[in-house]
C-alpha cells in the first residue's frame, strides 16, 4: 500500500487553527522539514485555494491539499493534520478536520498514493474512526487497516 509513505512523523493532531491558510501550513510542516518540498509549494497550495475556491474539501471533514507539480516538489509524499475542531475553507458546508497534503513531483508518480488514499476516504468506518482518534498510533493503525 502505498500510503505506508504516512508514518507517525507526518500526522499532527491538533485541537485547533486560526485559519484554513495555518492549517495547510502546519498540514505540510512535515514533509517541508523531510525535503519533500519547498515552501514555495505550501504557498502555491494556498494560492490554488484563493484562485479556485475551496475545492481542495473532497468530503465532510476532508481537504486534500496538493498544487500543481513544479520545480519546488523533490519527491512524493503524504502528511495528515487531524483536528479536533473543523476549519472553515470560507464557503457553507466547506469545512475539514483532517487535512491530508499531497506532493506530486510530476503527473503520474503520485496516482497510486492518491487512489490508497481514496480507498481510505471511501470507507466512512475508517474516516468516521480517523475522526475519532486522539493520537497518532492510532490513526497509522487505522490507515494500515484499510486494505
Amino acid at each position: 500500500m502505498a500510503l505506508e509513505m504516512l508514518t507517525k512523523d507526518k500526522i499532527n493532531v491538533r485541537e485547533k487553527v486560526d485559519s484554513w491558510e495555518t492549517a495547510i501550513k502546519e498540514a505540510a510542516q512535515p514533509l517541508l522539514n523531510q525535503g519533500y518540498f519547498n515552501t514555495a509549494y505550501v504557498e502555491a497550495m494556498i494560492e490554488s485555494v484563493y484562485k479556485y475556491g475551496p475545492y481542495i474539501v473532497v468530503a465532510p471533514n476532508i481537504a486534500i491539499a496538493h498544487a500543481r507539480p513544479n520545480g519546488e516538489v523533490h519527491k512524493v509524499g503524504i502528511s495528515l493534520l487531524k483536528l479536533r475542531e473543523p476549519i472553515d475553507f470560507g464557503q457553507e458546508s466547506h469545512f475539514a478536520r483532517l487535512i491530508f497534503v499531497l506532493s506530486a513531483v510530476d503527473n503520474h508518480s503520485h496516482i497510486e498514493v492518491l487512489q490508497d488514499l481514496a480507498k481510505v476516504l471511501s470507507d466512512a468506518h475508517a474516516v468516521q474512526q480517523l475522526l475519532q482518534s486522539q493520537h497518532v498510533d492510532e490513526m497509522t493503525t487505522i490507515i494500515k487497516g484499510v486494505e
